[in-house]
């Protein structure tokens, strides 16, 4: 099967996504997709586009899971210079100058989820992107409440 994809094609790409390339017991059919997109961002394929909270996120859920006893496919070290490559090649949008916080609150309770998921959602209308998550219940929620001014979501198991 060939894959479809745009040069170029910007997307956001929610900390869960990063995690799920590192966590040996997240399921094939989450972790798989996560690598290729994360290969297609390496290549040039994909412009990502994440919060200037993301390395926090990341790092939040490898401690996290470490605490958790979950398995890594690595090392810290690794995952730690791994981070810091995506961040380099990334698009890092920053609070203050590219989002506000008051924006991301209203859209947050419009759409009834997170701030930091709202963090996400807002920077991907913003580019006029696809948000990209690991978290199929949100996933599944966003999909289920048809907002018109959400932009478009993507599950990350459904990545091809």
């Amino acid at each position: 099967m060939v894959a479809k994809f745009k040069t170029q094609e910007k997307i956001v790409v929610n900390a869960s996504v990063f995690l799920a390339t590192i966590l040996l017991d997240e399921p094939i059919e989450v972790r798989l997709p996560a690598t290729l997109m994360l290969a297609r961002i390496e290549a040039g394929f994909l412009e990502a586009h994440i919060p200037d909270r993301f390395e926090d996120e990341v790092l939040g859920g490898l401690v996290e899971a470490f605490t958790k006893g979950r398995p890594l496919v690595t090392t810290f070290e690794t995952v730690v210079t791994a981070l810091e490559h995506f961040l380099a090649i990334a698009n890092v949008h920053c609070r203050g100058v590219n989002w506000q916080a008051q924006e991301v609150l209203k859209a947050a309770l419009r759409w009834r989820v997170s701030y930091y998921d709202a963090i996400y959602l807002t920077i991907a209308q913003e580019v006029s992107a696809t948000y990209w998550t690991a978290d199929k219940k949100l996933f599944r929620f966003l999909m289920r409440q048809g907002f018109t001014d959400l932009p478009k979501v993507g599950w990350i198991g459904s990545f091809t």
